[in-house]
C-alpha cells in the first residue's frame, strides 16, 4: 500500500512540473515571441470601427501574476461627440481557467479582473455645462457574469476637487451580450463628508429597479461653502440662526420600472425638522408628481440674518427642480401644517400646482393667517426670459392689529380685512414685478380703528377755524370708524384708491387715495361730512354753513417702522369757507386795509395780501 501512495505522489508531482514547465514555456515563448505593441495600430483602428478615437502613447505590456492579461499604459480617447478623457494605466486579465477556454474558442473572452489608475473623462453634454472627472481609479477583481458578487472599488475628483468615492458588492447577470440583471449590495457611497449607504438591485434588462439609501448626518452649509469656493457666482446664504443647514440627513426608498408606475419615498430631517418627500412617476403618461409634507418649519431660521443684504431665495430652489428638468406634465402638492416666522405663523398651509411645457398653473393656495384666510389661484409663464403671471387671490377676516407689524412695520390700523384681487406682472426681481404690477380688486374693513389720529378731533379744530365752537373734550388716542369699504387698482408700482367710505360718530367720510408700493409712502384725500349740529353726542358743535357739506382732509404717511401720518384740511379747497369765516369775524376790514409801501420785498407781498397771511398763521397755529 505505501509503494502505491509513494507512486501516486510521485505522479502528482511529476505532473504538476510538467504543468508549471509547459506555462513557463508558454509566457517565455510568448514575451520573446510575441511583442504585443506590434498590435498598437490594430487595437486603434478597432475603436474607430466602433466610433471611438484611441490612441495609445504608452506601452502595452504581458502580465502573468497572479493572472494573464494585458497593461496599458498612457492612453487618450473620445467618442467624437461628448465623452473625451485619458488613463494613466489599465490592466485587463482573465484567470488561467478562461485563457484556457479562450484557447479552445477564443470568442468566449471574459474578464477576471480590471483596474484602472490615474483615469480623466469629460463630459460636455449639448447646452448645458461640461462635467470633469479627474483621478479616476477602479478595480474589479474575480469578475464573474453568471450573478455571483465580486468586488467592486472606486473613486474619483469632481466639481474641482470633491471627493467621490464607491464601494460595492456587485453581482451581473449577462445574456446574449445584454445585461438582464445587475445588483449592489453593501453599497458605500461617500462624497466629501456625506456617506449614503444601502443597496440596489436592477432586474428585467434593468428596466426595473429598487433600493433604499441612507445618509449619516451633515452639514449642508459645508458643502454649499465647498461648491461656492469652485462657482464663485453662487452666493452662499446667511442665515439669522448660525446652526441652520448643518444636521441633514436622507432616507429613500425606491421602485422605478419605466413601463408602469415608480415611486421614490424620501424623509429629509432638516435640523431635526422632518419633511416627507414623495414622487410619483408614470412612465406610459409622462406625469410627474411630488408630495412635499411636513408638520413644523421654522423658516425664520433660514431667513438673512439681521443687517445681512444676502438673499436666501435659492434655499427653495429645490421645489422647482420637478418643473425644471421633467419633460412631461408635473404636478407639485405641499402640505404644512405650520410655517414659523419671526413675528407671525402660517397655517395649515396648502398648494397644488400643475406644470407643463414651462406654464405652471396653482389651482390652489391656501393658508391660515392673520387669524383669516388666504385663497389664491394663478399662472406663471416661463417661456420667455422674462417670467409673466397672473393672480387671483382673496382674503378673509384678517387681522389688520396682527398683520401690520409683521408685513409693514405699521400698528396704526386695526380691524378684520377681507379683499378680492385680480393682478398681473412680469418680472425677475421684486422690484420689476412691482415696477410694471396691475390689477383692481375691493377690500372691506370690519370694526377698524385708525391710532395715528383721531378724525373727530382733527374735523373740530378745522371747523373752529370756520366759526364753530372750541370744544374742551378730552380726546381718546385713535378713530373707532364703521365698516370701511373701498374699490383700488394697481399700475406701475402705484395702488389707487376710490370709494373710499367710512364714517365715525355723525361724521361720514368718503376719499381717494394713491399708495406708492416701493417707496412704503401713501397719500389720502378724504371728505368729511357732518350730519347733525354736532360730530358726536360729545363731541363738538358745527357752525351752522358746515353741516351736510364736505370738507376736505389729506392724510399722507409712511409705512416705515418710524413712519409718521399727518393730516390737515385742503388749503386750496376750504380758502372760501375760511375766507368767509375770517371776514365776518374781522369785519371786512382785512380786506380794505391799504397796500403799504415797504422796503422789504417779502413784507411788502404780505401785506398786500393780509388775508394769506392770516390764514397761514391761523392754520399754523390750529394744525401744528
Amino acid at each position: 500500500m505505501l509503494v502505491i501512495v509513494k507512486k501516486f505522489l510521485k505522479w502528482v508531482t511529476t505532473g504538476l512540473i510538467a504543468v508549471v514547465t509547459l506555462f513557463s514555456a508558454v509566457i517565455i515563448y510568448i514575451s520573446l515571441a510575441v511583442d504585443i505593441n506590434d498590435f498598437k495600430t490594430d487595437i486603434e483602428s478597432q475603436a474607430r470601427q466602433q466610433g471611438f478615437d484611441l490612441a495609445i502613447d504608452g506601452d502595452l505590456a504581458w502580465t502573468f501574476l497572479p493572472q494573464p492579461g494585458i497593461s496599458i499604459g498612457q492612453a487618450r480617447f473620445s467618442d467624437q461627440n461628448t465623452a473625451a478623457g485619458s488613463v494613466d494605466k489599465l490592466t485587463l486579465s482573465v484567470s488561467w481557467i478562461d485563457l484556457l477556454s479562450i484557447i479552445l474558442d477564443p470568442n468566449q473572452l471574459n474578464l477576471s479582473s480590471v483596474k484602472l489608475e490615474g483615469g480623466q473623462l469629460r463630459y460636455s453634454p449639448p447646452n448645458s455645462q461640461p462635467v470633469q472627472l479627474d483621478n479616476i481609479s477602479l478595480k474589479a477583481s474575480n469578475i464573474h457574469l453568471d450573478g455571483t458578487d465580486f468586488p467592486l472599488t472606486a473613486s474619483l475628483q469632481a466639481l474641482g476637487g470633491q471627493q467621490v468615492a464607491v464601494d460595492s458588492s456587485i453581482a451581473i447577470v449577462v445574456t446574449n451580450g445584454a445585461i438582464q440583471s445587475l445588483s449592489l449590495a453593501d453599497l458605500a457611497i461617500r462624497l466629501n463628508d456625506i456617506e449614503m449607504n444601502g443597496s440596489i438591485r436592477a432586474s428585467n434588462s434593468l428596466n426595473f429597479i429598487e433600493g433604499n439609501l441612507q445618509s449619516n448626518s451633515f452639514s449642508l452649509i459645508q458643502q454649499l461653502q465647498r461648491v461656492a469656493e469652485i462657482l464663485p457666482s453662487i452666493s452662499l446664504p446667511e442665515m439669522s440662526d448660525p446652526s441652520a443647514l448643518t444636521d441633514v440627513s436622507i432616507e429613500s426608498r425606491f421602485s422605478l420600472d419605466t413601463q408602469a408606475m415608480s415611486d421614490i419615498n424620501n424623509l429629509i430631517n432638516l435640523d431635526g425638522q422632518a419633511i416627507e418627500v414623495d414622487l410619483q412617476i408614470d412612465s406610459l403618461r409622462n406625469n410627474l408628481t411630488t408630495i412635499v409634507s411636513a408638520d413644523i418649519i421654522n423658516v425664520s431660521n433660514y431667513l438673512p440674518k439681521s443687517g445681512s443684504s444676502a438673499d436666501n431665495s435659492g434655499l427653495f430652489a429645490p421645489l422647482a427642480i420637478p418643473f425644471a428638468l421633467w419633460q412631461g406634465q408635473t404636478q407639485v402638492e405641499i402640505t404644512i401644517a405650520s410655517l414659523q416666522f419671526n413675528d407671525f405663523t402660517v397655517d395649515n398651509f396648502y398648494s397644488n400646482v400643475f406644470g407643463n411645457d414651462r406654464v405652471l398653473r396653482m389651482s390652489s393656495l391656501n393658508v391660515d393667517l392673520f387669524g383669516g384666510q388666504v385663497d389664491a389661484t394663478g399662472r406663471l409663464d416661463m417661456r420667455s426670459a422674462t417670467p409673466e403671471f397672473e393672480l387671483q387671490n382673496s382674503l378673509i377676516g384678517i387681522d389688520l392689529q396682527l398683520a401690520l407689524p409683521a408685513i409693514a412695520d405699521s400698528s396704526d390700523l386695526s380691524g378684520l380685512l377681507s379683499a378680492e384681487a385680480s393682478l398681473q406682472g412680469s418680472g425677475n426681481s421684486l422690484e420689476e414685478i412691482i415696477n410694471v404690477l396691475s390689477g383692481t380688486g375691493q377690500l372691506t374693513v370690519l370694526n377698524p380703528i385708525y391710532l395715528a389720529i383721531n378724525a373727530e378731533e382733527t374735523f373740530c379744530n378745522a371747523a373752529a377755524l370756520f366759526g364753530g365752537s372750541p370744544s374742551n373734550t378730552t380726546w381718546p388716542k385713535g378713530t373707532k370708524l364703521d365698516t370701511l369699504t373701498s374699490q383700488f387698482s394697481v399700475d406701475g408700482g402705484k395702488v389707487q384708491i376710490r370709494d373710499l367710505k367710512t364714517a365715525t360718530g355723525n361724521l361720514s367720510i368718503n376719499g381717494r387715495g394713491t399708495v406708492q408700493l416701493l417707496d412704503k409712502r401713501y397719500s389720502v384725500t378724504a371728505n368729511t361730512r357732518v350730519n347733525g349740529t354736532t360730530t358726536s353726542p360729545t363731541g363738538c358743535s358745527v357752525n351752522k354753513s358746515l353741516r351736510n357739506r364736505n370738507l376736505p382732509f389729506i392724510c399722507s404717511g409712511s409705512f416705515d417702522a418710524d413712519g409718521k401720518t399727518n393730516c390737515k384740511p385742503d388749503d386750496s379747497l376750504v380758502r372760501d369757507f375760511l375766507k368767509g369765516s375770517i371776514f365776518q369775524q374781522l369785519g371786512g376790514q382785512v380786506f380794505n386795509t391799504p397796500i403799504t409801501e415797504k422796503d422789504n420785498g417779502d413784507q411788502q407781498e404780505q401785506d398786500a395780501d393780509p388775508f394769506k397771511s392770516l390764514l397761514k398763521g391761523v392754520l399754523e397755529k390750529n394744525l401744528k
